[in-house]
């Protein structure tokens, strides 16, 4: 390393840091799409899905002056299974110097097990009685009152209005049972149509179809697939040691200088790899196929 007569960029990014254990299974949505007004119908910001595989496509490439144009192409994809999710809940948000605030919160009359059984650690030693105080608002005219003053409130004081769905594990070729829950911004649309839109759709399915369409560019939210406790080499793509090395080959030769007497953060290190929390943008959607249930 001392007749090196060139530099060597440093081996893995580090804007991820720290690379630890994701805190949650499902992906976190940080900021939804900012609302486009009046002028625009009332839907959904965000979808949830499955990835089911990646498989390839051939495509013909539509980019005038290039050489690849009007040519068939093959492309990765990567083909994910959304069942249409159900409404079972609005939140309404007011904005303060702290950023939003959640306001009031309404629960729809009727909640699937699947959709309980997340609120719960042992699904069988529970009493199964979750969101019976919620659900009892709807069925005597007192909680039908509230419920009212609850709406007309969101309308009155609230500038962002979310609704809580869930999937439908049901219709999943997979062994869990305990559905995924999240907040979805409504766009479009004026407050008053937002909170009537949530109110027609609590109970009631809600497609893929609605939220996205052929050829438009998303971002995709999600966790990536762990791999346990990696070395540094397979986790930094650090390159390896000669041979004669003493005391192994993949390994960094140099953590660092005497002083200052503490390793540094950008000094590539063992520990987890993968199961990480990861945006991608700009993905455009191929395709739509299938019946939604």
């Amino acid at each position: 390393m001392s007749h090196r007569k060139f530099s060597a960029p440093r081996h893995g990014s580090l804007g991820f840091l720290p690379r630890k254990r994701s805190r949650r299974h499902r992906g976190k949505v940080k900021s939804f799409p900012r609302d486009a007004g009046a002028g625009v119908p009332v839907h959904l910001t965000a979808f949830m899905g499955y990835k089911a595989g990646m498989t390839h496509v051939v495509r013909e490439v539509d980019r005038p002056g290039s050489k690849m144009n009007k040519k068939e192409v093959v492309e990765a994809v990567t083909v994910v299974e959304a069942p249409p999710v159900v409404v079972v809940g609005v939140v309404g948000y007011v904005t303060s110097p702290r950023g939003l605030r959640s306001l009031k919160t309404v629960f729809a009359e009727h909640l699937s097990d699947e959709c309980k059984r997340r609120f719960y650690k042992n699904w069988y030693k529970c009493k199964k009685k979750a969101f019976t105080k919620a659900c009892r608002k709807w069925q005597d005219e007192d909680g039908k009152k509230q419920l009212d003053k609850d709406f007309a409130c969101m309308v009155k004081y609230c500038q962002v209005i979310r609704v809580i769905v869930h999937t439908q594990m049901k219709l999943l070729p997979l062994r869990q049972k305990r559905a995924h829950l999240m907040e979805v911004q409504l766009n479009g649309g004026s407050v008053r149509d937002k909170v009537e839109w949530a109110r027609s759709h609590l109970e009631q399915k809600v497609g893929v179809s609605s939220v996205f369409a052929q050829d438009e560019m998303i971002d995709v939210i999600g966790v990536t697939k762990g791999h346990g406790f990696k070395g540094v080499t397979s986790r930094w793509h650090t390159k390896k040691l000669p041979r004669k090395t003493h005391k192994g080959l993949r390994k960094v030769a140099c953590i660092g200088a005497w002083h200052p007497a503490r390793v540094a953060f950008s000094v590539p290190r063992a520990g987890q790899k993968g199961y990480h929390h990861r945006t991608e943008t700009n993905k455009k959607v191929g395709g739509l196929w299938g019946v939604e249930r």
